[in-house]
């Protein structure tokens, strides 16, 4: 089992979590581990994030579901893939608002892992997902770009 260091650097482009320096579009988002099974991380709401007129794009609230759940396995020393992702979305999330993303492992069997995220707003549950990641047979999915 590899570290999460080691890890990250599997993930080191990401569009959610990586450095400016390596993708600048990244929203940067810096998870930490709270417990064995549960990852967490803070972020704001910007304006270039918005779909209907002040609300978080509903694609952007599932890439930071989605994002959790990754980390929190990647913070086990798992790189597994999103086979499922199913989101309910309850409060809309207005610019400016200021999110807690927290991932959560449920139950893991042969290399296939059941996990939740959530985003909350003042402890509110605003978006709700869970989520089926596998660990392809030969490790995470790496290919050179051919330019």
């Amino acid at each position: 089992m590899n570290t999460y260091q080691a890890c990250l650097k599997s993930h080191a482009n990401c569009v959610v979590c990586s450095d400016s320096n390596k993708n600048p579009y990244s929203l940067q988002l810096k998870f930490t581990r709270m417990v064995d099974n549960e990852v967490t991380a803070d972020y704001l709401v910007d304006r270039k994030h918005q779909g209907y007129t002040n609300l978080l794009h509903g694609g952007i609230a599932s890439t930071l579901l989605d994002a959790a759940m990754t980390h929190c396995l990647l913070s086990q020393g798992i790189e597994a893939l999103t086979a499922e992702l199913n989101v309910r979305f309850h409060i809309p999330i207005l610019v400016g608002d200021s999110v807690q993303v927290i991932g959560r492992l449920l139950s893991q069997r042969r290399g296939i892992y059941l996990l939740e995220a959530t985003l909350l707003v003042a402890k509110q549950v605003c978006v709700k997902a869970t989520g089926k990641f596998i660990q392809p047979k030969g490790g995470v999915i790496h290919r050179e770009l051919s330019v």
